[in-house]
């Protein structure tokens, strides 16, 4: 790393950059020429900067107030260089090498300036660090900030949380934050707890520790209460579910004995159920074979789905320390039973059962699944404002876009033309009945047997 940054040709201030945890050993002398090298230079491991002071005042306040402040403080120190007076600062614990970026940028000099190629994402995030300190102006863009916001959704990148806020950069925001949300998790393994520290805030996102510390106390608190709050709703959703199986005769139970396939199909269902909401498995069980068309099968079937339903029952309520995705993805299995349906048409065959025919457990497995994804339909997002905005899922996670069950049912009629079919003919039945108990009213049946019409 070098030891001195050339940024101006026309120098009238030097900075000197050192760590706090190692201050130099003792005060530097008030003039000193570049080209004198006794006993009063500053000690090597600070880093010199020599620049214009009226570009980092034009930039920065804070620098402003450093450089020339108030005749009540402390003015800066002066030295000689190349035979010019020059004022001399000193800052703490920036990164020397994102701070030269810094001071090149604010000199305009585009030619110093890294490429994309060459400024890692821990390089522009220290960037953002030091623009914050200083409160430097947005009216200078940092050239990369497009590029690292293209990059902001993937895991690792969440400190754009950050740098987002600090450069003024709305775009995406609102979506980041709410994408955090269900994606979050709090299932620290013990690797991750020593990294995060006793002290550490963050969470898991993709398998990996993920540091919050550094986000603005708005959006990290948004972030935290808001996935408290969906988690909260969710376990409820699913407690009460487990808590349906409770008793010698569960509410829930498949009751499809005459239907050999549907009933084979529910008892995989109740293996999926059971494998979800017991708190001793968390891995899906293995591929349900198909019974044999025999009644003594289905019967020996039939204890073991009620057992593995049983089994569920305990005294504590449904956990969960994993992100809302992939409990969502969890439930993908459940979607599968219920088959290609939408939103709409769930919530039709809800308001329907008997018309559907459909059994306790199936019934129970979709009243769930619709009010899971009905609670998190909407995200919360916040923006760098602070305004808090709706987000649809389907904007945030890939695989729901595709899904017919989260669509609202455009092109999707089939369920609505059948019960449209169903309430005709039972109009149909009921003015059939109608008007043969007029006829019969009337003696029509009689006469018409009289007249040989009817035998």
């Amino acid at each position: 790393m070098p030891t001195e940054y050339q940024i101006s040709s026309d120098v009238d201030l030097i900075i000197h950059l050192y760590n706090s945890s190692s201050p130099p050993s003792s005060p530097i002398s008030e003039y000193i020429d570049s080209n004198d090298h006794d006993g009063s230079t500053p000690p090597s491991d600070i880093i010199k900067y020599y620049v214009t002071a009226w570009s980092l005042q034009q930039a920065s306040p804070i620098f402003s107030r450093i450089i020339s402040p108030s005749p009540r403080f402390k003015q800066p120190s002066k030295t000689v260089y190349s035979g010019k007076e020059c004022k001399l600062i000193t800052l703490e614990d920036d990164c020397p090498h994102a701070l030269s970026i810094v001071l090149n940028l604010l000199h305009l000099n585009s030619k110093s300036l890294p490429s994309i190629d060459e400024i890692s994402w821990n390089t522009f995030y220290d960037i953002a660090v030091i623009w914050d300190k200083y409160d430097i102006s947005n009216l200078i863009v940092p050239p990369w900030l497009k590029h690292f916001q293209k990059l902001m959704n993937g895991v690792g990148y969440e400190g754009w949380l950050f740098i987002g806020k600090t450069f003024g950069e709305g775009e995406g925001y609102v979506d980041l934050t709410a994408r955090l949300i269900v994606e979050s998790g709090q299932n620290l393994s013990g690797k991750e707890a020593i990294e995060a520290g006793p002290g550490g805030v963050g969470f898991t996102r993709g398998g990996k520790y993920i540091e919050a510390s550094g986000w603005p106390d708005s959006v990290r608190e948004h972030i935290t209460t808001e996935n408290s709050n969906l988690m909260e709703k969710l376990r409820k959703i699913l407690t009460t579910w487990k808590w349906s199986f409770k008793g010698k005769r569960p509410r829930a139970l498949c009751t499809c004995y005459g239907n050999v396939p549907r009933y084979n199909r529910h008892t995989q269902l109740s293996n999926s159920i059971a494998d979800l909401l017991s708190n001793e498995s968390t891995v899906p069980s293995p591929p349900y074979h198909r019974l044999p068309n025999n009644i003594n099968n289905m019967t020996s079937s039939g204890i073991r789905l009620a057992s593995r339903l049983r089994d569920i029952e305990g005294v504590g309520n449904w956990q969960w320390n994993g992100s809302i995705v992939t409990l969502r993805r969890r439930m993908a299995l459940f979607r599968g039973f219920m088959g290609d349906r939408d939103m709409r048409q769930v919530q039709h065959m809800l308001e329907n059962a008997d018309i559907y025919d459909l059994c306790p457990l199936e019934e129970s497995a979709l009243r769930v699944l619709y009010d899971f994804d009905q609670t998190i339909e909407t995200i919360k997002g916040i923006g760098i404002d602070g305004e808090v905005f709706d987000v649809p899922l389907n904007r945030l996670i890939e695989d729901v876009k595709s899904e017919p069950w989260n669509s609202k049912g455009d092109g999707r009629k089939w369920d609505s033309i059948a019960m449209l079919g169903v309430r005709i003919s039972g109009i149909f039945a009921v003015l059939s009945v109608v008007v043969f108990a007029i006829a019969l009213g009337n003696g029509w049946g009689v006469k018409l047997v009289e007249s040989g019409i009817v035998t």
